[in-house]
């Protein structure tokens, strides 16, 4: 058979068994045998057994804090109350100025000691006079509050549930790019948000909420077709113009694309591809022939105003050479410039 291990208990356990104050789940672990040898031991015969009896009425008064809840609980606030003293003759100077925040644990560990003994009696016992103790409470920053301000005497502040909630909204990464009005008639419409907008705008830049912002709001436009020189690039196009006798006028312009100067119009009075023909000859023999052009581009839509002779003329035309382009078609781009 294996030999039970013999068990060594604490001296502060032994004190606790003869104060009657051991606790019950202690006890149960307690060999009956080692109980019984502590309880019919004879004391007189001890060393110490002469200063027990000289010192009794202490041990006795132990016993009765051990064993009542209620001087516990005020032996427990009158060791606080030692401790603070000694706290507040070491860091008056520092608590003065709540310098390390030394006046918040002078007023946390008193809250802890009034509701037993009472503020005015408390004071009393650390030797202040209660101005002192006003003196701190003015001085001491509600924690709970992003202003520091005291909820009791300025109510009007948000709660702590409505600030997270603003956290939670404007760190989204659904709400990461809208507008933060946007963000607040968003919390709006789920009804987390019973403040104005101006209150929103404060808290979010009281809590240094960063919002990630694109690099610009513009569209990355393109750059149109630009040409290098006169002449080698040029746009055509016709529009209809109505006099104040209702009839339609319809002009031909062909433009050139490097100095936006008009180099060809006609007005007539129907809408005819004979019409941009000679236009577009007029401008092959009065510019493109004398600048001496070997090449140049047409840039037109697809109306049929360019079609028939002026395909024909372009196709046959040797100088300069001419390369219809239909715009959106046979490039990406508009004739925005000339029909602007």
């Amino acid at each position: 058979m294996t030999a039970r291990i013999k068990s060594s208990y604490h001296p502060c356990l032994l004190v606790a068994f003869y104060l009657n104050c051991l606790p019950d789940d202690l006890l149960q672990h307690i060999p009956g045998s080692t109980k019984y040898g502590w309880s019919h031991k004879d004391h007189v015969a001890l060393v110490g057994y002469d200063w027990y009896m000289q010192n009794r009425h202490t041990f006795d008064a132990l016993q009765q804090v051990a064993t009542s809840q209620k001087l516990l609980k005020i032996n427990k606030a009158l060791l606080r109350v030692i401790a603070l003293q000694k706290f507040i003759r070491v860091y008056a100077h520092r608590i003065k100025d709540n310098i390390y925040s030394t006046g918040d644990v002078v007023l946390s560990n008193l809250g802890k000691v009034s509701p037993i003994f009472g503020v005015k009696k408390t004071l009393r016992y650390l030797q202040q006079p209660y101005c002192w103790y006003l003196s701190l409470k003015r001085k001491n920053k509600c924690h709970s509050s992003i202003f520091s301000l005291c909820r009791v005497r300025h109510p009007s502040q948000l709660l702590t549930k409505e600030i997270n909630t603003i956290k939670a909204y404007c760190s989204a990464i659904r709400f990461l790019h809208w507008p933060l009005s946007s963000v607040y008639y968003q919390m709006r419409r789920d009804r987390v948000a019973r403040f104005t907008l101006s209150t929103f705008y404060k808290y979010v830049c009281r809590l240094h909420l960063k919002r990630s912002r694109p690099r610009h709001r513009r569209k990355n436009h393109h750059i149109g077709i630009r040409a290098t020189a006169a002449y080698q690039i040029l746009h055509a196009d016709s529009t209809v113009f109505k006099t104040l006798d209702n009839a339609k006028n319809y002009i031909y312009l062909i433009q050139d694309n490097f100095s936006r100067a008009i180099l060809g119009f006609r007005v007539e009075q129907e809408c005819k591809a004979i019409h941009a023909f000679e236009n577009l000859q007029t401008v092959i023999r009065e510019h493109l022939i004398p600048a001496g052009v070997p090449s140049c581009e047409l840039i037109t839509d697809d109306g049929s105003e360019n079609a028939g002779p002026v395909k024909e003329l372009i196709k046959h035309t040797e100088y300069p050479a001419i390369t219809h382009l239909i715009a959106q078609r046979d490039i990406e781009f508009s004739n925005s410039m000339i029909e602007a």
